[in-house]
């Protein structure tokens, strides 16, 4: 598909680019992104590096710029995904892009910006890839996985010790996108708290062959159906 290839190509030239780069571009870019948050300047350098690619195939709408161009389709970005982690050193960061038709997506792509993995999914299934190599990996981990995800567990301390009664071990890195790109390889994956489009609708995408719970506050995902059931029956009534 064109447009992936698309993606690719601006993934190759950020991942590039951040091998270079100086501690500077991690530093506040001046403005407060159309998401709410500080911008980086990694943030806006990426953005650029997006729009240059992506522009031909529809207006863009980035967490950074908002909405920018033209076209009938609609291509939502979340430039860095975790750029608090990559400005920390912290490896587990990566970028998040979505191509909406109609009203609903068609494509979507999220890459891990340390290790050059990423994931994408459009009409013809699913899959799993590094940057400059083009074999195709599994998506899935073979075996079950012990340790969830549960973004922003900081905020919810109530909701996270239920997690421990529950017997659950988790692991909250702070890029959503990524985390939801990898539910097909851990045990669930939990966010609560405020949900913004720019991140979670390429990674919902990627996870609509699993067990879903999608709420204003709230997301649940697991591969399997009985932990599906209990984070969904523990937590659906306790985060508002």
């Amino acid at each position: 598909m064109e447009f992936t290839r698309a993606v690719l190509a601006a993934n190759r030239e950020i991942f590039s680019f951040l091998q270079t780069a100086d501690d500077s571009l991690f530093q506040d870019g001046g403005q407060v992104g159309f998401g709410g948050d500080k911008s980086l300047l990694i943030d806006l350098i990426a953005e650029k590096i997006f729009i240059k690619h992506l522009s031909g195939f529809g207006r863009i709408n980035s967490e950074e710029c908002g909405l920018t161009g033209s076209g009938r389709d609609e291509i939502v970005i979340d430039p860095i995904d975790g750029s608090s982690n990559a400005a920390s050193g912290f490896p587990y960061y990566g970028t998040s892009v979505a191509l909406k038709s109609d009203n609903k997506v068609a494509a979507s792509v999220v890459c891990n910006m340390t290790n050059g993995e990423y994931f994408y999914k459009n009409s013809s299934g699913i899959y799993h890839r590094q940057l400059f190599d083009d074999r195709v990996l599994s998506v899935n981990r073979e075996g079950v996985s012990s340790v969830g995800l549960f973004e922003k567990a900081y905020s919810f301390p109530r909701e996270a010790k239920k997690l421990r009664k529950m017997g659950f071990k988790f692991r909250s890195p702070g890029a959503l996108a990524l985390s939801l790109a990898y539910a097909h390889s851990v045990r669930f994956v939990v966010a609560a708290g405020k949900l913004r489009e720019y991140d979670i609708i390429a990674g919902l995408h990627l996870c609509e062959d699993l067990n879903v719970f999608v709420s204003e506050r709230l997301i649940i995902i697991s591969r399997e159906k009985t932990v599906f059931d209990r984070l969904k029956a523990g937590f659906t009534k306790e985060v508002r």
